[in-house]
């Protein structure tokens, strides 16, 4: 017996003995190279140039639900694996995200509009420049997380995490099974209110499997029925076309995104809320357009005013239902020729139609395919 732990404690001397020998230096120090879970993408995120500085996580600028969310959710994502980031807010919240924050019991990202130049950012749903914090050109950009197909910093960012779902908290939930960290219940009301809001609770087109998959995970967590989560949908629905308190140039930038393409900067604004008489809000959406589209140095803007039209429908009671469509707004030099070279003649100036439904990610690679 006592041979044995005599032989122990020699071993361990002589462990201890090499360790000090082959340690003599922090320069020496070999990387802890992860293992586990994820290991290859811990590893990957480890590699990135993080500096002692805090990390700024950012959704783009006018911030919708799912901008606002994915900050939140992939900057406590990135704590829980040892990084310090935070999340922020470029612009004012809406009025969608405000009702989702008291509902769910979060608290939103500070505001700040600018960031200093070498600050490190992350940033969510988006990946173009002008969508981008004030100051983001002159950021260190370590990730970007992103839904949509394109964006000028895709291509230059070190660590490019883009997946062509629904919602960026789809891809940030799927990062979370990955990396192993467990999602407690305020993180999970977190990504699904962004993924409720980008899907239309899974209503809209783009949404897809991984999106239906990440949406009954998550009210699973949480213990909310289906009907429960229409009902909650509906309401945020109602919040996002609450413009009581909003003047016309901020119902025009309620859901605002900017672009860059082929050397030209154009914006476009989609309008969605509920009125009585639509030419008057045209008109008001046309008259703001020139002072939305100089103080961001745009060439062009455009706009997608959603509206409901009564078609006929003899299954109905009333002999009637209604559908979607949309009026499409432009100003600036060139716009009339990309807005009729998509949608043909102008209604009248300033103005073109669809009776088709179309989506914002729809309508931005036909303007740009006017804009070869």
């Amino acid at each position: 017996m006592k041979l044995a732990k005599l032989w122990m404690l020699a071993t361990i001397l002589t462990f201890c003995g090499l360790c000090l020998l082959t340690s003599c230096s922090e320069e020496d120090n070999p990387v802890v190279v992860p293992t586990g879970p994820g290991a290859e993408l811990r590893s990957k995120l480890q590699s990135l140039d993080w500096g002692s500085d805090t990390c700024y996580v950012y959704g783009h600028k006018t911030p919708d639900v799912d901008a606002v969310c994915s900050a939140l959710s992939y900057a406590r994502l990135m704590r829980a694996l040892g990084y310090n980031c935070k999340a922020k807010v470029s612009s004012p919240i809406n009025q969608e995200t405000a009702f989702v924050a008291s509902h769910f019991g979060f608290q939103l990202p500070e505001l700040k509009t600018s960031v200093a130049p070498h600050t490190r950012l992350i940033l969510t749903d988006h990946a173009d420049y002008v969508q981008c914090v004030d100051g983001g050109r002159e950021a260190v950009i370590l990730q970007v997380i992103d839904h949509h197909p394109d964006g000028e910093i895709a291509d230059v960012v070190p660590f490019l995490r883009r997946e062509l779902v629904g919602s960026t908290n789809t891809i940030i939930f799927q990062m979370y099974h990955e990396l192993g960290v467990p999602i407690d219940d305020e993180t999970a009301g977190i990504m699904l209110a962004g993924l409720v809001s980008d899907t239309k609770n899974l209503a809209k087109a783009g949404t897809c499997a991984a999106d239906t998959l990440v949406w009954e995970a998550l009210t699973a967590q949480l213990g909310i029925s289906p009907d429960s989560m229409a009902v909650v949908s509906k309401r945020m629905k109602d919040a996002s076309k609450d413009i009581s308190d909003m003047n016309d140039r901020q119902i025009f930038l309620s859901d605002y995104k900017g672009y860059e393409y082929n050397g030209y900067f154009y914006g476009m604004g989609n309008v969605d809320i509920k009125v009585t008489d639509i030419d008057d809000l045209l008109e008001r959406m046309l008259a703001v357009m020139p002072e939305v589209m100089s103080e961001n140095g745009l060439d062009m803007l455009f706009a997608k005013v959603e509206h409901k039209v009564k078609v006929p429908d003899p299954s109905k009671p009333d002999g009637n239902s209604s559908k979607t469509v949309i009026y499409f707004l432009y100003y600036g030099e060139g716009a009339r020729e990309v807005a009729e070279g998509i949608f043909g003649a102008s209604l009248r100036a300033g103005i073109t139609y669809s009776d088709v439904k179309l989506s914002r990610k729809q309508i931005v690679p036909l303007i740009e395919e006017q804009l070869r």
